[in-house]
């Protein structure tokens, strides 16, 4: 059973403190200061219709960074200029969606796909640009919800794109129910994630200091 709406307001708030380091030697503090400079750094997309090249390879690698593989992989998918050319009318056709499936479709349905993306990358670029309406999903805030009973993966493994709307329509609940942004409720979810399936009881507070 999940945990109460208290509960899951008070987990969120407390395990959105610890991102984007959710380890011991790490406090609060400086927490924060990295979300700040992170957020400070996205704002320069918020809103954007369509993006420049070098601003989706920043977007690439801020989040494949940790993932060689899939990062140049995604790389791959823009390189060259038939291959921009693509991708870049692909970009600009999911931010002009209004429909969450739509948005994502642009970018990694059957037909237009960038080559080389996954919906986990395709989602945080839909959230770095419309970050009011979209968060940015991978398999880490998967298993939170999951170890809470928010959701039920549909599939076993990477963030698809079955699991894209039920991800976002949890999160959008979420948000409205714990009075974070979006976004902050994403980075919540991927903070737990390594405590699960331990969870709901969220982290002590680290001692600054």
């Amino acid at each position: 059973m999940p945990p109460s709406e208290r509960k899951q307001r008070r987990f969120l708030r407390r395990w959105r403190r610890r991102y984007p380091l959710p380890v011991p030697w790490v406090d609060d503090r400086a927490n924060k200061q990295v979300r700040r400079s992170e957020d400070q750094w996205l704002a320069q997309f918020a809103g954007a219709a369509n993006l420049r090249r070098r601003d989706v390879i920043s977007l690439v690698v801020w989040r494949l960074g940790g993932d060689t593989g899939a990062m140049e992989r995604a790389l791959a998918g823009i390189d060259g200029p038939a291959a921009w050319g693509h991708a870049r009318r692909a970009i600009k056709k999911a931010l002009a969606a209004s429909n969450p499936m739509e948005a994502l479709d642009r970018l990694v349905g059957e037909v237009g796909a960038i080559p080389g993306w996954s919906p986990a990358l395709a989602s945080a670029l839909l959230a770095a640009c419309r970050p009011e309406a979209y968060v940015a999903g991978d398999d880490r805030a998967l298993r939170t919800l999951e170890a809470l009973g928010l959701s039920e993966r549909v599939e076993e493994g990477a963030f698809t794109r079955t699991d894209w709307w039920p991800y976002l329509r949890t999160c959008r609940r979420l948000a409205a129910l714990s009075d974070l942004s979006p976004r902050d409720v994403g980075r919540a979810l991927w903070a737990a994630a390594d405590d699960a399936p331990g969870l709901p009881p969220a982290p002590k507070p680290v001692a600054k200091g």
